[in-house]
């Protein structure tokens, strides 16, 4: 069955005016704005891939092939800080990051980010992050660093990658990322209340107010709830935006040219002051908070509906359209053919071999800690029960 989201794009797309006029690559796309065409262009291909993944993720679980469909359906708009970033900054990612995996891996040949988030889908076993445990955005040569299913656990390492960066080099060890490196953690506006992400955030205050580098960009990407529970209106913007020592920048996250100057803004900032910054995107969430989620038990039929016409890949097909880089017609020709490539490839992994028991996910687990000389042993001793425990 068609998502609502779907038609409504095709729905309205097809309603619009527009035709193709004589724009090169390099021309700005809108006033005000330093997106060029061929940005916008790149951006929405990573938006499109985006979301056919969603769609895809859950035409996967009806087929019994699939297991994960929590997606990043109206988070697209963080395509845009990929963009603002350099491909050699560390990325420690929220879990509905496709457009930022996507469009990193753009920015570095020979990668098929497409196929390696359908591989986690399906839980291959030749996924290459977590070997079929999870999906996960993360690639080593990416500089994507694999994030949990523990919301806000990434925010600690972050500040940890960001100190690394200057302190290797005070320590003389290697480091992988060059000296001017941007460190990025993104997580959504509920994260922010868990104590892991409060600490992390004070804690990397706490080192820039001791004067230690701390190049860290902090990356709100906030829809207004988490998963059934509506987030308080203007609660982020109160509690980081005035905080001293945590420079704020904020943007409309569902429109691409808005959010890229604004992440661009925020990690230039970042990169040339050696201090941690807080990126305010006001997102939206579409298609609930995943594919087992009956969105219309906690929310008005109107109000997801309202939603729709805040959808990012929408607004970033508007845009091209109002410009005159592409028609209508184009623009569902694009959409309908990453769809057939996307869906060509998950017909592809769904066959592929998966971990099929709990101990075929235990091994790996087993044995990604444990030193060679170890993986023979019991990772923990017996326990013994109430009658043999011993007394201390």
């Amino acid at each position: 069955m068609a998502e609502p989201i779907d038609e409504h794009f095709i729905t309205t797309v097809s309603a619009m005016r527009g035709s193709a006029g004589e724009r090169s690559h390099a021309d700005v796309l809108r006033d005000g704005s330093s997106l060029t065409v061929g940005q916008f262009l790149a951006l929405f291909d990573a938006q499109l891939g985006s979301r056919h993944l969603d769609l895809a993720a859950r035409w996967l679980r009806s087929q019994g092939k699939g297991y994960y469909t929590i997606g990043s359906s109206g988070h697209e708009g963080n395509a845009a800080v990929a963009a603002a970033l350099r491909p050699t900054d560390p990325a420690l990612l929220h879990y509905r990051s496709g457009g930022f995996f996507l469009a990193r891996a753009a920015q570095v040949e020979g990668r098929d980010p497409v196929r390696d988030v359908l591989l986690g889908l399906v839980a291959a076993t030749e996924e290459p992050i977590a070997g079929g445990r999870h999906k996960v955005f993360g690639r080593h040569d990416l500089n994507i660093i694999p994030q949990t299913s523990t919301i806000a656990s990434h925010v600690p390492r972050a500040v940890g990658v960001a100190f690394s960066i200057a302190r290797t080099r005070k320590l003389g060890v290697s480091c992988p990322w060059p000296d001017d490196a941007v460190t990025v953690c993104s997580f959504g506006d509920a994260s922010v209340n868990h104590s892991t992400a409060v600490g992390a955030i004070n804690a990397a205050l706490h080192s820039a107010y001791q004067g230690v580098p701390m190049p860290l960009l902090f990356v709100c990407e906030d829809n207004g709830i988490g998963i059934s529970v509506k987030t308080p209106r203007g609660w982020i913007e109160h509690t980081y935006g005035n905080r001293d020592g945590l420079r704020y920048f904020e943007a409309d996250g569902c429109d691409v040219a808005s959010a890229f100057d604004a992440a661009a803004a925020a990690a230039s900032w970042v990169r040339a002051h050696r201090r941690p910054a807080f990126l305010h995107l006001r997102m939206v969430r579409l298609m609930g908070h995943a594919g087992s989620d009956y969105e219309p038990a906690y929310r008005r039929p109107d109000e997801i509906a309202a939603d729709f016409d805040r959808d990012p890949v929408l607004g970033t097909a508007q845009a091209l359209i109002d410009a005159g880089a592409l028609t209508p017609a184009e623009v569902l020709e694009r959409y309908e053919a990453k769809r057939a490539n996307v869906i060509e490839l998950a017909g592809e992994v769904g066959e592929l071999p998966q971990l099929d028991s709990a101990a075929a996910v235990m091994s790996l687990c087993g044995t990604a800690w444990r030193k060679p000389s170890q993986r023979t042993r019991r990772p923990w001793p017996r326990r013994r029960g109430p009658a043999t425990r011993r007394r201390r």
